[in-house]
C-alpha cells in the first residue's frame, strides 16, 4: 500500500451557528469541515478543482462518507482537522480524517500546514472527536461519468511503492 506524500493539518473554531439547541456541533457541520480540509489539501499540493477541470476536464466528487462521532464539540472549541489520502486507483480515491479538540486560543488559531505522513498520527494532548473516511470519484465534468485519475495527480498525493 502506498503511503501519503503529505496530509493537511488545519484548525477551526466552532461557531455559535454550527451548534444545535443542545449546544453541540451539528453532525452535518463536520462534513463541511472534512470536505473543506480535503479541498484545501488538494489545492496545497497543486491540484485545486479549477486546475483539475482545466487540464483534465474532471474533478473529484464525494461518493461516500463514513463518519464516527466519538465525542461532542461545543461553541468556541478549537478543532484540529487532519486529512490524508489512503488510496488512489482507477477513478477512486480514499481519504482519511481525524478531528481532535486541542487547547489553544480560539481567536488565534494555528495556520494550516502540510504535514509528512509520520506527523499525521495526532498528539497526546488532544482529544479525538471524529474519525472519518470519504470515497471520492474522479468524474468527467462534461459527461458526468468516472474517469481514471491521472498518474501525475496520484504521484503528488502518494509516495511510490517500495519493495
Amino acid at each position: 500500500m502506498r503511503q501519503p506524500r503529505t496530509g493537511l493539518i488545519t484548525c477551526v473554531r466552532v461557531r455559535f451557528q454550527e451548534c444545535e439547541p443542545l449546544g453541540h456541533v451539528n453532525n452535518a457541520v463536520y462534513l463541511g469541515y472534512l470536505e473543506q480540509a480535503a479541498i484545501d489539501h488538494a489545492a496545497s499540493v497543486g491540484w485545486p478543482s479549477l486546475r483539475l477541470q482545466a487540464e483534465f476536464g474532471a474533478v473529484f466528487v464525494a461518493r461516500r462518507h463514513e463518519i464516527d462521532f466519538l465525542r461532542p464539540a461545543f461553541e468556541n472549541d478549537v478543532l484540529e482537522i487532519r486529512t490524508w489520502p489512503e488510496e488512489m486507483s482507477g477513478a477512486r480515491a480514499i481519504r482519511a480524517y481525524e478531528v481532535r479538540r486541542i487547547e489553544t486560543d480560539p481567536l488565534n488559531l494555528p495556520p494550516s500546514r502540510l504535514a509528512a505522513g509520520t506527523e499525521l498520527s495526532g498528539s497526546g494532548t488532544s482529544t479525538m472527536m471524529v474519525q472519518a473516511r470519504t470515497e471520492w470519484a474522479f468524474v468527467d465534468v462534461a459527461r458526468g461519468g468516472p474517469v481514471r485519475i491521472r498518474d501525475i495527480v496520484t504521484s503528488d498525493f502518494l509516495l511510490e511503492e517500495t519493495a
